[in-house]
């Protein structure tokens, strides 16, 4: 089983839509709240930062087929 996204996940989510955008963020899930630790402890602040940046991301993500 592969780790990576579907392809189409990942335009579809560039494209805006909010089922895909929920499923990379639920990918990167325990990622973004390891990132999101301040002292050993999930800061929830800095977790929707993190969130939010990856959201920006996917926008500007560029496709070159």
């Amino acid at each position: 089983m592969s780790r990576l996204l579907p392809y189409e996940t990942i335009v579809k989510a560039h494209e805006g839509d909010p089922d895909a955008i929920d499923t990379v963020l639920s990918r990167y899930a325990g990622y973004i709240r390891y990132c999101s630790k301040v002292h050993g402890q999930i800061n929830v602040e800095v977790e929707e930062y993190v969130k939010q940046k990856l959201i920006v991301a996917l926008f500007k993500f560029c496709f070159d087929r």
